[in-house]
C-alpha cells in the first residue's frame, strides 16, 4: 500500500478525512462559477465555447498530481483569454480551423517554456516585470476587456485588440446595436452589481455568516446564466449556438515551422504574464496557513497544466485569483476538490451542453463585465506617485500603451519600461558626502546629519553598485566633488553600497585613480565587500591600491587623520 501511495502527489498520502466535506464543497462550488467562466473566456479568446470547457478540466487533472497549491485553480482566465485573441488575430480568422490549430500550439508553446524554465530553476523570471508596470498593465487589460464587452453586450461585433480599433468599430456601426440584447445585457449587469452591493447585507440579515454569504455571492453568474436561458424563444438574441457535447476528438494539428516562429515570442510573455499570475495567487493562498510556496515547482506545474489545455483542445490557462480564493473559502483542503470540479465539468460536458446552445451572449458579456470592474483601480498609480516619481511615470507609460496598442504589443512595452526604469535609476546612483558623528564610530551624509570632516579629506559613498550603466556617470560625479570642494588632498571611496563591479568600472576606477593622481589627490577605497575585493585581485587592482583599502570608513579615517584628529 505504501508503494502505491508513492506514486501519488503528497497530498494523497496525508489526507485526512475531516477535510472530504470540505473538498467536496468547495468542488461543486467551483465548479458553478467555472461554468459561465469558461464560457465566457473562450469567446473573449475568438473560440468556439467548447474550447472554454477543455481548457477547464485538464489543467485540474494536472495540477492536483503536479502543483502544490491546496486550493490553487488552475483554468482560463481573463487577461490570457485577451492576450490570446491579440496573438491570434494577427495570423487568422477567428473562429477558424487555422484560429483553433494556433489556439492549441500558442498553448502548447507557452507550457513548454514555463516546464523550461522550471526545469532550468528560473523561478526569478517574474522579476522582469516590476510592481507598477505590471500593475498598470493589469488594470489597462481590464480596461480593454471591458471596454470589448460593451459590443456583445450590445449585439455588435467590434473588432480589434486595442482602444483605437475598438472606437472606429464603435463608431462604423453606432446605427447596428439590438434593443434587445442591449436590455439582456444591462439586465444582467445590474443583477450581478446589484447582487454585489446588496447582497452580503441582505444575506446576512437572514442569519447567514460572512463567509457563506460570500462564497454564494461568488457564483452569482450561474443565475444570470439560468435567467438568460428562460428567456422567450421569439427574443431576439445572439445566443451560444450548439456546444458539442462529450470530450474532444485528441488531434493536433500540424501548422508550419514559420507560423511557430511567429508565437514563440508571444508565448514567452503569456508564458510570463500567467506565470506571475499564477505564483501571486499561490503566494496568497500559502500564506493563509503559513506555509512557503516553491517557484520553480509552481513553474512545471503550470507547464504541464498548459501542455494539457492545448492537447485537449484548449487555450493557455493560469490560476485564477477569484476561483483559488472561492475554493479556499469554500473549504477546499486539498487538490481533491480541483478533482471534484474537473468531475463536475465533465458531467456537465456529457449531460448539459444542449442547455448552454440557448444561452444568450449579452449575459456572458455581463459577466465579464461584472467579475472585471473590480479591476479597473489606479490606487497604485497614486502610491507610485508618492514614493516614486520614476515609478508613476513607467505606470502611465505601461497603462497608456497598453490602451493604444493592445495587450501583445503593451506588455511588451512594460518589460521595456521595467528594464528601462531600472536601468535609469542605476545609471544615476545616489553619491553621498560623510562626516563623522562627533563621539561616534559612525558616518552619515553630511546633508541630513550633524557631522565633523577632515580638512582636505573628502569622503564619497555611492550607493549602487559599478557597472557599466553608471561607470561614466559615477567618474564625472566624483571628479566634479573634488573640484566644487576645493583643497582636497584625500579621496575615500565608501563602497559598503557596491555588490558587484564589472569590466567597465574596473576601467573606471583605474583611470579615476590616475586622473586623481594627476590632480594632486589620492584616492583611498573603503568598506569593499568580498566578492568585489575578489574581482579587484583577479583584475589587477588590488595591487594598484595596495595600501590605500580600508577595511572601515572609521580605519579610513584614522589613517588619514593628523595625529590631534583620529581620536573621537
Amino acid at each position: 500500500m505504501a508503494a502505491l501511495i508513492s506514486l501519488f502527489p503528497g497530498w494523497v498520502g496525508a489526507y485526512r478525512r475531516h477535510w472530504l466535506a470540505g473538498d467536496l464543497t468547495a468542488g461543486v462550488v467551483v465548479t458553478l462559477l467555472l461554468i459561465p467562466q469558461s464560457l465566457a473566456y473562450a469567446l473573449l479568446a475568438g473560440l468556439p465555447v467548447q474550447a472554454g470547457l477543455y481548457a477547464s478540466v485538464a489543467p485540474l487533472l494536472v495540477y492536483a498530481f503536479s502543483g502544490r497549491g491546496y486550493a490553487q485553480s488552475v483554468g482560463p482566465m481573463a487577461l490570457t483569454s485577451l492576450l490570446t485573441a491579440a496573438t491570434l488575430s494577427r495570423f487568422a480568422e477567428s473562429g477558424s480551423s487555422d484560429y483553433l490549430a494556433l489556439a492549441l500550439w500558442l498553448a502548447i508553446l507557452s507550457g513548454l517554456m514555463l516546464l523550461a524554465m522550471g526545469m532550468a530553476r528560473l523561478g526569478f523570471i517574474a522579476d522582469l516585470l516590476s510592481e507598477p508596470v505590471l500593475a498598470a498593465f493589469t488594470t489597462a487589460s481590464a480596461l480593454l476587456i471591458v471596454l470589448s464587452q460593451l459590443g456583445p453586450l450590445a449585439g455588435l461585433h467590434l473588432p480589434g485588440n486595442s482602444l483605437p480599433q475598438w472606437l472606429l468599430a464603435a463608431w462604423q456601426q453606432a446605427a447596428a446595436w439590438q434593443a434587445s440584447s442591449l436590455w439582456v445585457g444591462a439586465s444582467a449587469l445590474a443583477l450581478l452589481l446589484g447582487l454585489r452591493r446588496w447582497g452580503p447585507a441582505v444575506l446576512q440579515s437572514l442569519g447567514m455568516s460572512t463567509a457563506v454569504a460570500s462564497v454564494l455571492l461568488r457564483i452569482a453568474p450561474v443565475l444570470a446564466m439560468l435567467a438568460g436561458m428562460l428567456l422567450p424563444p421569439g427574443w431576439q438574441v445572439p445566443v451560444v449556438g450548439p456546444v458539442p457535447a462529450g470530450l474532444p476528438v485528441a488531434a493536433l494539428p500540424l501548422i508550419p515551422l514559420s507560423r511557430l516562429a511567429d508565437l514563440a515570442m508571444p508565448a514567452f510573455f503569456i508564458a510570463l504574464i500567467n506565470y506571475v499570475q499564477s505564483l501571486s495567487v499561490a503566494q496568497l493562498l500559502a500564506a493563509r496557513r503559513q506555509e512557503s510556496v516553491d517557484p520553480d515547482r509552481e513553474l512545471v506545474a503550470l507547464g504541464l497544466c498548459n501542455i494539457a489545455a492545448g492537447l485537449a483542445g484548449g487555450f493557455p490557462v493560469t490560476g485564477g485569483l477569484s476561483r483559488s480564493v472561492v475554493n479556499a473559502d469554500a473549504g477546499a483542503n486539498s487538490q481533491l476538490a480541483s478533482l471534484v470540479t474537473a468531475a463536475g465539468m465533465l458531467l456537465l460536458m456529457f449531460l448539459a451542453t444542449g442547455a448552454l446552445a440557448r444561452l444568450p451572449l449579452p449575459v456572458l458579456a455581463a459577466t465579464i463585465i461584472a467579475s472585471l470592474l473590480s479591476m479597473l483601480k489606479v490606487a497604485s498609480l497614486r502610491r507610485a506617485w508618492l514614493a516614486e516619481r520614476a515609478d508613476a511615470v513607467a505606470w502611465l507609460l505601461t497603462f497608456g500603451l497598453v490602451l493604444l496598442l493592445g495587450v501583445d504589443s503593451g506588455i511588451m512595452a512594460g518589460v521595456l519600461v521595467s528594464l528601462a526604469t531600472l536601468l535609469w535609476r542605476s545609471s544615476r546612483p545616489h553619491i553621498a558626502v560623510l562626516g563623522r558623528v562627533p563621539g561616534t564610530h559612525h558616518f552619515r551624509n553630511c546633508l541630513r546629519h550633524t557631522v565633523e570632516c577632515l580638512p582636505g579629506v573628502l569622503l564619497l559613498r555611492v550607493d549602487e553598485s559599478l557597472y557599466f550603466g553608471n561607470a561614466r556617470q559615477v567618474r564625472q560625479a566624483l571628479l566634479s566633488r573634488v573640484g566644487q570642494q576645493g583643497g582636497v588632498r584625500q579621496v575615500v571611496l565608501v563602497m559598503s553600497a557596491v555588490n558587484r563591479v564589472d569590466t567597465t568600472a574596473l576601467t573606471m576606477l583605474e583611470g579615476l585613480d590616475l586622473a586623481l593622481q594627476q590632480a594632486g589627490v589620492e584616492l583611498h577605497l573603503a568598506e569593499i565587500k568580498g566578492p568585489v575585493t575578489d574581482i579587484l585581485q583577479r583584475a589587477g587592482l588590488a595591487a594598484r591600491f595596495a595600501g590605500r583599502v580600508h577595511l572601515s570608513t572609521q580605519a579610513a579615517w584614522q589613517s588619514l587623520a593628523g595625529p590631534a584628529d583620529y581620536q573621537i
